[in-house]
C-alpha cells in the first residue's frame, strides 16, 4: 500500500511549486493536489516529472473559494458552472495524468433538491471522466471541520452512489472525517469495501502524522485496511509537524 503528499496540507509554509520537491526530499513518490488551479497545469507537471513524482488525485474546480465555496456539485441552479468546472477538471487530469478526481458537493440544505442536483452533477461528471478512464470520487466531510457541508455522512455517500449507479463513481474514504462522523472505523471499511476508490489519513484531534498523538491506533488501521485492498493508495491529508518514519514502521511504502 502505497502513500502520497497532500500538497494542499502539507510543506504549507512554502507556494504550490515548491511543495513538490519538499514531498519529494522527505521520500513521497505520488501526490495528491486537491486545488490546482491558481497554476498551470504544464507548469504543475514539468515540477512534478523534475521531482519524479505523479499525480494522483486532485479536485475539480469548487467554485469561488473567495467567497466561500467548497464545491458545487450539490448546489441547486449553479449546473452551468458544474458542467465548466468539469470541463476545466479534465483539462487538468489529461495534462497531469491524474487518474482520479474528487467532486465536492459545497454547503447546501439536506433536501431532495440539493441531492438531486449532487446525483444529475455526478452523472454529467461520470460521463466525461469516464471515457478518458478517470475514477469519480465523493467524501463525507465531518461536521466540526466544514460546518453546512451536504455530504456529511457515509450512509448519504453510499445511497448517492448507488443512485448515481456506476462502478467509476467511488467513495473517498477519509478516516480522520469518517472517524469524527460515525467511529466504527473497521466495521464501514469491511462493509463498503467495495465501494472505496481512495484513502486519506490523518491523526484525530489535531490532523497531524497518524503516528501523533491522538484518537486513532493506526498501527491497527493501517494492518486492517492492507489485509482488505493492498492496492489503495493512503492520501496523508495532514498539516506535517514530523518526519515520515511512519510510512515504513507502518508497513506502507512511497
Amino acid at each position: 500500500m502505497r502513500v502520497a503528499a497532500n500538497l494542499a496540507t502539507m510543506f504549507t509554509d512554502v507556494p504550490l511549486l515548491s511543495r513538490y520537491e519538499r514531498a519529494a526530499k522527505v521520500g513521497f513518490k505520488l501526490v495528491e493536489v486537491p486545488f490546482p488551479y491558481s497554476i498551470p497545469a504544464t507548469e504543475l507537471k514539468k515540477e512534478a516529472d523534475k521531482n519524479n513524482l505523479t499525480h494522483v488525485l486532485i479536485n475539480a474546480p469548487v467554485g469561488s473559494f473567495e467567497n466561500g465555496d467548497r464545491g458545487l456539485g450539490a448546489i441547486p441552479g449553479r449546473s452551468e458552472e458544474f458542467k465548466c468546472s468539469i470541463t476545466t477538471a479534465l483539462q487538468y487530469a489529461k495534462i497531469l495524468e491524474c487518474p482520479r478526481i474528487h467532486v465536492m458537493a459545497g454547503f447546501s440544505k439536506n433536501d431532495k433538491n440539493s441531492e438531486s442536483a449532487f446525483i444529475e452533477n455526478l452523472k454529467f461528471a461520470n460521463t466525461i471522466f469516464e471515457k478518458e478512464g478517470i475514477k469519480v470520487l465523493v467524501e463525507p466531510i465531518n461536521s466540526y471541520s466544514m460546518p453546512g457541508y451536504f455530504l456529511n455522512n457515509i450512509d448519504q455517500a453510499i445511497s448517492i452512489l448507488d443512485k448515481v449507479e456506476s462502478d467509476n463513481v467511488k467513495l473517498l474514504f477519509d478516516v480522520f472525517h469518517i472517524q469524527q462522523i460515525h467511529g466504527q472505523i473497521t466495521g464501514l471499511v469491511k462493509k463498503f469495501d467495495h465501494k472505496i476508490g481512495h484513502i486519506q489519513i490523518a491523526q484525530v484531534p489535531d490532523r497531524h502524522e497518524p503516528d501523533s498523538p491522538g484518537e486513532l491506533d493506526y498501527n491497527y488501521v493501517f494492518k486492517l485496511l492492507k489485509s482488505i485492498n493492498e492496492n489503495w493508495i493512503v492520501g496523508c491529508e495532514y498539516f506535517n509537524s514530523g518526519t515520515t518514519d511512519w510510512v515504513t514502521r507502518y508497513g506502507l511504502e512511497f
